[in-house]
């Protein structure tokens, strides 16, 4: 196309709000048509869409009948994604939806053929995928530069507390509003290293790799909670990989992690919590550092996006990035879910919140982890120490 892609940004309360500051405080190219948000104060909070004049609307439906826009940009909860990407395409817009992009494999089936029967790209919101260090690593993954992938392992966990749990209706539960949600640290928060490590195992550039089997220990540390809060999880991917991942919000440090290892014939991966770049060490010594190559703009993947609507192409990650997610997600659903005991738990207080806090959880992460196990596996169930 010719000309500055016109973009509408839906829902901008939330996680949205990034959208709209990195499209107001830089030139990404492209502007705002108009914004999609039922947050009353919505240009109170955010006094940049008053001062620019930028419309704003309660529905996608009322933008598209007063208006049309290039490309669409989601960040509502999970439950409107379907029915906003299924408008966005409609009218004629490419669409970037946050993640997860929908909750069942047949739903992300349904929304890829409404791309393609639009003509138009669908991309989901999995920031690594888009990063340049992290496309490079996939790349030697693909070519065989490391041999075959046997085992890999991430801990990442974030504290979150009663503000965070009372935002909204859906944070932690199963459903909201008799939809569902199936909010957890594993399926939401904490969503994209897991994401991550299938991606980086996918056959091609653009894919994943699917998961086939699943060992998890599953509690609710929280016990206001729905869903569950902990996870840790061991997956067999399609590969023969497996895949460990450790991640929860009831702990008393802010964050634990990201750190990972990715274990290859020929070489280990590994990145740790401080830049977070990648270090590949392979079996003759030779030493990769991802690091020396610059991921890109804190968002990517907005950039990615506006540059295939006026050039073409679709950016790197799809609904087919996303399938293996989703499968892993209703695989956990289905696992039995452990309360920890009340005396196992304890209240936190720190910058204005409350947090409930499970004893030992740190521990057995990292212990886990370095074992390459789950924390029943060596003595460290959450439910019993």
């Amino acid at each position: 196309m010719t000309g500055r892609p016109r973009v509408l940004l839906a829902a901008v309360g939330g996680y949205g709000s990034n959208y709209l500051k990195e499209m107001t405080e830089r030139d990404t190219g492209a502007d705002i048509a108009g914004i999609c948000e039922i947050m009353p104060g919505i240009e109170d909070m955010f006094p940049v869409i008053r001062e620019r004049r930028i419309p704003v609307y309660p529905t996608v439906d009322d933008f598209y009948a007063a208006d049309s826009a290039d490309l669409a940009v989601i960040s509502s909860p999970v439950h409107f994604h379907r029915a906003m990407t299924l408008t966005c395409l409609k009218n004629g817009s490419h669409v970037l939806c946050e993640k997860p992009l929908c909750l069942r494999l047949e739903e992300a089936e349904e929304l890829e053929q409404a791309a393609k029967a639009a003509g138009k790209f669908l991309a989901v919101g999995y920031q690594f995928n888009y990063r340049r260090d992290v496309l490079a690593l996939k790349r030697d993954i693909l070519a065989g530069r490391f041999g075959a992938p046997r085992r890999l392992r991430v801990v990442h966990a974030m504290r979150r507390g009663k503000m965070y749990y009372g935002r909204n209706n859906w944070a932690g539960h199963i459903s909201a509003n008799g939809r569902e949600v199936l909010d957890s640290p594993f399926s939401n928060a904490c969503a994209h290293y897991f994401q991550l490590m299938t991606f980086l195992l996918g056959g091609d550039l653009s894919g994943a790799d699917d998961v086939t089997a699943l060992d998890a220990e599953l509690y609710r540390g929280n016990p206001a909670l729905e869903n569950f809060d902990i996870a840790a999880m061991r997956f067999r991917s399609a590969c023969g990989a497996d895949l460990y991942y450790y991640t929860a919000h009831p702990l008393e440090s802010k964050k634990l992690g990201p750190e990972g290892v990715f274990e290859f014939d020929n070489a280990t991966v590994t990145f740790g919590p401080g830049d977070g770049s990648f270090r590949a060490v392979l079996s003759d010594g030779e030493i990769i550092d991802y690091g020396l190559i610059p991921p890109g703009n804190r968002l990517q993947k907005l950039d990615d996006a506006i540059a295939c609507v006026k050039n073409g192409g679709s950016p790197v990650c799809g609904p087919a990035a996303e399938h293996p997610h989703i499968h892993a997600v209703r695989m956990a659903q289905e696992k039995p879910v452990r309360p920890v005991p009340p005396e196992n738990t304890y209240l936190f207080r720190a910058e204005g919140d409350e947090f409930l806090c499970v004893r030992g959880l740190e521990r057995a992460f990292e212990e886990s982890a370095r074992a390459w196990a789950l924390p029943g596996e060596i003595g460290l169930a959450l439910d019993s120490i």
